[in-house]
This record gives C-alpha cells, sequence and structure tokens, in this order.
C-alpha cells in the first residue's frame, strides 16, 4: 500500500477501494475517487484515486477518452513516484492500449511497469494485487510466459506477507494459458493445466474475488465442455457488479454448460447472441467453443471449418506478435543511433531527454559554425500534423512514444554529417550542410513518406500521424535561416496534401 503524508488514511482509502472493485460497485469507485481528489493536497492519495477511477472505467467498458486522467495520474506521480503507483499507471496505460487496438503500446507500458514493480520494497496486499494486475495484461497481449513471471512475483510477495494464496491466485491467466494450449491443438496440455487450476482452489475458493473467481467457475465449465467433469462449486454471487468482464465469463460459460449438456443448437445461438465474449475472453475463443459444439451436435464439416478458422486465427496472432517484436526491437535500434549520435555532442545541455537527439543549444552552435566557415546549408522545419489528437486522445505518455519514434523516422532518411534536432514540442529541425533546394526536397519528400509508411495504428489507434516540412537556405544569418524555414512550414501546412514541402 501506499504511504503519503498521511499514511493511515491512504492506507484505508485503499482498503475502501479494493472492496469496492471486488464486489464490482464501480459506480461508486468513482464517486469516492472524485471526493479524494477534490479535498486532498497529498499527491500519493490523489495518485492512488486517479488509478481506481480509471480501473473503474476500462472495467465498465470505457477504454477510451481518458487522455486528461492520465495526465492528471502522471502529474501527481512526479510528487509521488512511488513504484508501485508508477508501476499501475503503466498498467492502465497498458490496458488502454490494449484495448484500443495498440499491442505496441501496450507491450511498452508492461514493460515498463514490470522494471517499476521491481523497485517496489512492499511486501502488502497492494503489492501483490499490483503484480497481479501486470499478470492480467501481459495475459491480454498473449505473452503467457511473462504472465506467469509477474504471478510467480505475485506469489512471492504474498507469501512473504504472510496473505494466503487466493490474493495470488491470478484464474485469468492461468485460464488464459491453458486455452491458448487448447487453441493451438494440445488439447491435453489445456485440461492438465484447468485441472490444476481447480486442484490449487479447492481450500481457497471462497477467499477469491469476483473477478477471479468468475475464471475459476469458467475453468470448471471449460472442462466439462470437453468431456472433463470435476467437482468445485464456485460461488457467483456478484451482487450488484458492472464489471463487463464477468459478465462475459459467465456468458462464456454458459456455452459451455449447453455444449455439456449436448444442447448443440442452444450453445451456437448463445455464442451469436454474445459477440461480446471475445472482448474478454480473446477472439478465438468463441470460435473454438462453436467447433466443440458442432462436434458434440455430428456436425463434424461444420466443426472442421470452425477448427481450419481457429487455426488461422491462432497464425494470424503468431504472426502479429512477432511482426511486434521485429518493429520494437527495430525501434529500439533506431533510438540507440540516435543516442549515440547525441553521445558525439558530450554534453547533457544540448541533449534532448526524450528522444536522444540534439537540442536548440545544438541548432545553434551548429549553425554558427556553418555561418563562421562560410558554408551553405538547406535548414528544415519539421511539425508533426494533428498531434494535439494524439496527447488529447491516448494521452501523453503515448504522445512521449510516438515522438521517440518519429525520431527514430527521421533519422533514418537523413544523410550522415546532417544534424536532426528536436527544437521544441512536435517540432523538429534537420540541417543539410552543401545540400542544393533541389536535394532538400527529395529528403523531405523521403521523411514524409516513411512517416506515412509507418504504422501508427498499433501505437495510437484512430489519430494518424502525419509530417509537413518547410525548407529555406542559409544565408549567413542562423535564426533568420530557421524563421525563414518556419515561416515555408506553416505555407506547407495551410498547403496540404500538396505535392511535396514548401521552400523559402
Amino acid at each position: 500500500m501506499a504511504r503519503g503524508t498521511d499514511g493511515p488514511v491512504v492506507d484505508a482509502e485503499w482498503a475502501s477501494f479494493r472492496g469496492l472493485m471486488g464486489e464490482g460497485r464501480l459506480a461508486e469507485v468513482i464517486a469516492l475517487a472524485d471526493r479524494v481528489v477534490a479535498e486532498s493536497m497529498d499527491p500519493h492519495r490523489t495518485a492512488q484515486a486517479l488509478n481506481q477511477k480509471l480501473a473503474a472505467y476500462l472495467n465498465m467498458g470505457h477504454p477510451a477518452g481518458h487522455g486528461a486522467l492520465l495526465d492528471q495520474m502522471q502529474a501527481a506521480l512526479v510528487e509521488a513516484p512511488d513504484p508501485r503507483l508508477v508501476g499501475q499507471f503503466h498498467i492502465l496505460s497498458g490496458m488502454i492500449a490494449c484495448e484500443l487496438g495498440s499491442t505496441g503500446t501496450a507491450v511498452t507500458h508492461a514493460v515498463q511497469a514490470e522494471r517499476a514493480l521491481l523497485r517496489m520494497p512492499d511486501t502488502t496486499l497492494g503489492a501483490v494485487d499490483a503484480w497481479h494486475d501486470l499478470c492480467v495484461v501481459y495475459t491480454a497481449i498473449g505473452f503467457y510466459a511473462e504472465a506467469m513471471t509477474a504471478r510467480q512475483h505475485a506469489a512471492r510477495v504474498c507469501a512473504a506477507a504472510g496473505l494466503g494464496p487466493a490474493a495470488a491466485a491470478c484464474t485469468a491467466s492461468q485460464v488464459g494459458a491453458a486455452i491458448d494450449l487448447d487453441h493451438r491443438g494440445d488439447t491435453e496440455g489445456c485440461v492438465r493445466g484447468l485441472r490444476a487450476l481447480v486442484l490449487a482452489s479447492r481450500a481457497i475458493v471462497a477467499e477469491i474475488q469476483g473477478f477471479e473467481r468468475a475464471f475459476l467457475y469458467y475453468a470448471v465449465r471449460r472442462l466439462a465442455a470437453l468431456d472433463q467433469q470435476v467437482d468445485l462449486p464456485v460461488p457467483l454471487a456478484f451482487g450488484t457488479s458492472t464489471d463487463r468482464n464477468v459478465a462475459n465469463v459467465l456468458a462464456a460459460a454458459a456455452v459451455c454448460d449447453a455444449i455439456g449438456a449436448g444442447a448443440t443448437d442452444t450453445a451456437v445461438e448463445l455464442l451469436e447472441r454474445s459477440p461480446q465474449i471475445s472482448d474478454t475472453m480473446g477472439v478465438v475463443e468463441p470460435v473454438r467453443l462453436r467447433s466443440l459444439a458442432l462436434a458434440r451436435g455430428g456436425d463434424f464439416a461444420g466443426a472442421l471449418a470452425a477448427e481450419r478458422a481457429m487455426a488461422r486465427m491462432v497464425t494470424v496472432e503468431d504472426r502479429r506478435l512477432r511482426e511486434l517484436f521485429t518493429d520494437s526491437v527495430g525501434a529500439r535500434l533506431d533510438q540507440d543511433k540516435l543516442r549515440r549520435v547525441a553521445a558525439q555532442y558530450a554534453n547533457a545541455a544540448s541533449t534532448d531527454p526524450l528522444t536522444g537527439l540534439p537540442n536548440r543549444r545544438r541548432i545553434s552552435a551548429f549553425l554558427a559554425d556553418l555561418t563562421r566557415r562560410g558554408a551553405g546549408a538547406m535548414i528544415g522545419a519539421l511539425d508533426l500534423d494533428g498531434f494535439k489528437a494524439v496527447n488529447d486522445t491516448h494521452g501523453h505518455p503515448a504522445g512521449d512514444v510516438v515522438l521517440q519514434r518519429i525520431a527514430g523516422v527521421f533519422g533514418r532518411m537523413v544523410r550522415q554529417g546532417d544534424l536532426l534536432a528536436r527544437y521544441g514540442g512536435d517540432e523538429f529541425v534537420v540541417i543539410l550542410p552543401g545540400a542544393s533546394a533541389e536535394e532538400a526536397v527529395e529528403i523531405g519528400g523521403r521523411i514524409r513518406a516513411a512517416v506515412d509508411a509507418e504504422d501508427w495504428s498499433e501505437l495510437v489507434p484512430g489519430t494518424p500521424v502525419s509530417v509537413s516540412v518547410g525548407w529555406a537556405a542559409l544565408s549567413g544569418d542562423g535564426r533568420a535561416g530557421l524563421r525563414a524555414a518556419d515561416e515555408a512550414l506553416y505555407r506547407a501546412k495551410r498547403a496540404r496534401p500538396a505535392a511535396g514541402p514548401a521552400i523559402s
């Protein structure tokens, strides 16, 4: 549990939030969070309340439009950089990115969350919950090995704190890992995994909270759909829960019940009436359930068609994850290159800490040196189009990732000996010593094409990223050249879409 200037108050509020979340009373979570934020001067309390408020919105099925809330959380964490709260911030950011289809951003936040949580000195229920939530994020992405590692951390903290094992059950992730085996043809492995979960849960089933208990219930029903009967009564008293994930899991369990009872038509009808099941169980699971239902009813041709569809989906998912890994490696290499270039200036005051690029100070020194030597150059001013929408929709953390990626894209396009720098915000400057206007236009065209070719939907879905470029010749006065390039940039922005960058 996080400690602020008034530790007992923070801890008591955390317990209240946790109880309400566990019962699915999400509107009350939001109301309590708003009261805390309105009255509190303690950044720990504020950050914790904002964290719970955002988690409630996500559990209600509202992942979009929380950029301002993320910015509030980030501002509070600057004053209260508690590792658990920082980790939870990245966990929630990762959940939002995953819900919006931005898997690359989700992975980035998951890794940042893990690094923060590894710095936690806490051995408390709050620390266990943080590792649990990271386990959920990795499961949603499809990184089951990483999810199980997070679960192991949760179990270790749980034991160190003297807490019961129910707090670190992570049943959702265990079920996800097991049914993933079934989707890949290893039904025996799936059965072993689900049976192991059921066996381990017998003594603690009453202590497992609502969301996790729903997945335990699903494990029992899923085994029955595979003709594997187990005896484990799971209480399903969720009261006034508004957690859409619980509702989706129970809908999938109803399909399994119909399959187990041999009611093929009912199972298929339930699947068709409940497309939202895939929001929680993944897009492959409903297809697998359809295959099981059709096979139980004797429609083997239909079951085979569903199996083939499932195999295609699994293949596509594997390819997507490989591409995601490749893109992540490529982005890191781009960033490493930029940092090596920046390192040659050997002065932190001349380097932008976010992108690793030179900053305004280096631009001024570079232009002064060119002017002193009487060397010609083309100065390019580059500005992202509609970047405000990225921050407003996805929050400034996602905007920072876009700026880092865009810096890497720009860096691949410029020549050896050119200067690429961040001017400020979403504005960049590139200086091309000895280049002609025609060469500058050609490089500007390459930059625009490279930005347009990048798959920004992985990072910030629904908010396209593009760049405008304006060029001016250096004519003895570096500041005048920058002003001329800036004027050319705004002419280019007003004229977009245009055939090419403007030149002054």
